[in-house]
């Protein structure tokens, strides 16, 4: 097969197919190149594709890595497994059941079923509270039972003294126990169990090891950094004496091990696979130098990597820019002015551009901007702020108020909070609105008239009838929806629905936060609107702007850097998901201590679940600069508000470690030329103008008649 198009370390890479081989990649070198290329020379070579299993972390991973393998050698690439571990482990399991003891028909838990599971064992222990108020969270007790799992923890090793170092390890480990025993007697398993049983039963059943050895001959994993024990103890079975075992993945890229992945399995492979072959990809062919040059200045302070540089392919760039804001409002407004300037006057599409951030909290302020300029957006990593349902909830009642014909947003605030309407009296309104030609809305303004409907439904219709009225009149009074929105939510006491809702008064808080930051965003976006009346002739705001703006990738699942996937939306992502991603133009914003790294790194050492790691927050501040193609700029602020006080930031150790080649720009000091500013200077500017152009045609009046 033609190996030109590919540079040494990867032609390399590709013709080692015998033995264990650690392929280092690093970021944008052409990893996956180098696994299509090398399974397509391993079928050249005579290897049978049914012997071969490749290995991803996302089944999209493991697609789109198939579909390319098939454009070079046919319809052989589908004799091949690849997928990923927890599908391998379920088409293992079918083939043999008994050998891993489960039924012939076992079913599969998914998130939802395992949630429903915890808390159904919670409430039949009677342990769902601790003391008299405080709910134990599920997901905290799931993440807890996953990690024992992956690690060999029985139900019993958990509950060990020695292992319980705060409350809800305890929960957890009395919880885990009877969870097995559910899981068994409903002849089930959970994703976890599709690896964990596979490991034990290749370790403890020669039989099954021997079957399995010969069946796979040669296996390859992709983002092999990110492997847990439980993992690497399959392919280690899986592989045998003859160590057909080729890994791909870069150790300064292992960003996981808070949900169980260990570096040490990519650190010390040659340990493990004492004749391994080591073959290090450093050709970067995604950045510019200048991006590159702070990648490795900022990653060459771990301690606990190998030993490597990426080497710049692509010529010239910007330098990387690292600005300062005196607080949190001047930094988002900064970031969204550029944005907006990239757009608009340079003509950089939307899906081009990407925010990184931490953590997931440190989005909405940037939401609420992109929001008010009418910039769609989407959200990988953690819900956006106006896909939450509390947010939702408001949103549905301000809809409501400006456009009453909209079924849908009527339909969910008639029944938040719940007024006794149900799926029967919502038939009989949609048939009456249907049979007079009248909205939703102006049936239930007309209940009373609609045939079917009495008792508490007529009195919580004409109730909802009578708010939407309310706040109808108020917005027209004050001419603001804001205002209006605002006293609505009042009357309907829905802050109170919220904390009936979660349970917890500070869960109810945060949640409540969103509700408040809405509301400052349509009061924002009706002053922009009351702000620009003098250039339009439209005095009313502009609603199908803010509504139609909302363009949130609600997929998860299915982000990509295709430009097709969310043409025209910016990115809005945790480093975390920004993983294996890339744009020409990055903000990572917040890089202060306490954000950027977290501030659990400096925390005393609770747990091994959560305890911080500074060389692992070193990686993701890594991944987030390597995501970025040709310009990149780096943001922090030098106070934010914390829980109602101004907080002094300090900058990002990491900022410390940057060349001398970024150029730092300090904003704090100026005044932020915010889009409102530039627009009102704008304006200021055309009414001078205006000014002296009438001028003008006046003293050429005067001249003209003292001419006469």
């Amino acid at each position: 097969m033609d190996l030109s198009g590919l540079n040494e370390s990867q032609r390399a890479a590709v013709c080692c197919i015998e033995g264990p081989l650690l392929v280092l990649a690093g970021a944008g070198s052409g990893k996956t190149r180098v696994i299509t290329h090398r399974i397509a020379f391993m079928l050249e070579r005579g290897i049978r594709p049914e012997s071969i299993v490749a290995l991803s972390f996302t089944n999209k991973a493991a697609d789109e890595m198939r579909e390319r393998l098939e454009k070079m050698v046919g319809k052989r690439a589908r004799e091949l497994f690849m997928g990923t571990f927890h599908s391998l482990g379920v088409r293992m399991m079918r083939a043999r059941p008994a050998d891993f003891g489960v039924p012939k028909k076992f079913s599969i838990l998914d998130q939802g079923d395992v949630y429903g599971m915890i808390r159904s064992i919670l409430r039949d222990e009677g342990i769902h509270y601790a003391g008299a108020d405080r709910r134990f969270d599920p997901g905290a007790i799931v993440q807890r039972i996953s990690l024992w799992k992956n690690d060999f923890i029985t139900p019993a090793q958990a509950t060990d003294p020695m292992r319980i170092e705060s409350d809800y390890d305890e929960i957890a480990a009395e919880v885990y126990g009877p969870y097995e025993e559910r899981l068994a007697s409903l002849g089930a398993v959970d994703f976890d169990d599709l690896v964990c049983r596979i490991a034990r039963t290749l370790r403890d059943s020669e039989s099954a090891r021997e079957h399995w050895q010969g069946r796979f001959s040669h296996v390859l994993v992709d983002e092999y950094q990110d492997t847990n024990k439980a993992q690497f103890e399959v392919l280690r079975e899986l592989v045998g004496a003859r160590q057909n075992l080729c890994v791909v993945g870069d150790d300064d890229q292992a960003i996981y091990g808070w949900r169980g992945a260990k570096v040490a399995n990519i650190l010390g492979f040659d340990m493990y696979f004492p004749s391994a072959r080591t073959i290090k990809l450093e050709e970067n062919y995604r950045s510019r130098a200048p991006i590159l040059e702070c990648a490795n200045s900022v990653i060459v302070n771990n301690q606990g990597r190998h030993d490597k540089v990426l080497l710049p392919q692509r010529g010239g760039g910007e330098p990387v820019t690292e600005v300062l804001a005196e607080d949190g409002p001047q930094e988002t407004n900064w970031v969204t002015s550029r944005i907006r300037r990239l757009i608009k006057e340079e003509g950089v599409p939307g899906h081009a551009i990407a925010v990184l951030y931490r953590s997931t909290r440190q989005a909405r302020a940037v939401e609420e901007r992109l929001q008010e300029h009418g910039l769609a957006y989407r959200v990988l990593g953690g819900q956006a702020m106006y896909d939450k349902k509390q947010v939702k909830d408001a949103l549905a009642y301000l809809k409501t108020m400006i456009y009453p014909s909209d079924e849908i947003a009527v339909r969910r605030a008639m029944n938040v909070p719940s007024r006794g309407i149900g799926a029967k009296t919502l038939e009989r309104l949609l048939a009456h609105a249907s049979v007079r030609r009248i909205s939703l809305m102006d049936a239930i303004h007309n209940a009373e008239r609609v045939e079917g409907i009495t008792g508490r439904a007529r009195t919580g219709l004409q109730r909802f009838s009578e708010l939407i009225r309310f706040a109808q009149s108020r917005m027209h009074a004050s001419g603001s929806a804001g205002l209006a929105l605002r006293e609505l939510l009042d009357r309907i006491a829905l802050r109170d629905h919220v904390m009936r809702e979660v349970g917890s008064a500070e869960a109810a808080a945060h949640r409540w936060s969103d509700v408040e930051r809405l509301l400052g965003s349509v009061e924002r976006f009706e002053q922009r609107a009351r702000e620009s009346k003098k250039k339009s002739r439209s005095k009313r705001p502009r609603w199908n702007e803010f509504f139609g703006s909302m363009a949130i990738d609600r997929d998860k699942d299915k982000k990509s850097d295709d430009e097709s996937s969310g043409r025209g939306q910016i990115t809005l992502a945790t480093m975390h998901s920004a993983k294996g991603l890339e744009w020409p133009v990055v903000f990572i914003i917040g890089c202060e201590e306490g954000i950027m790294p977290h501030k659990r790194v400096d925390a005393p050492r609770i747990s091994d679940a959560i305890a911080g790691d500074v060389e692992e927050e070193r990686r993701l501040f890594y991944v987030g600069i390597t995501r970025a193609r040709d310009r990149l700029f780096l943001t922090r602020a030098t106070s934010r508000v914390e829980r109602g006080r101004q907080i002094k930031r300090l900058p990002s150790r990491f900022l410390e470690e940057l060349p001398d080649s970024v150029e730092r720009y300090d904003i704090s000091t100026e005044e932020s030329l915010t889009v409102e500013k530039i627009e009102s200077m704008a304006d200021a500017f055309l009414a001078k103008l205006a000014l002296a152009r009438e001028a003008g045609e006046e003293e050429a009046k005067r001249r003209r008649s003292s001419r006469r």
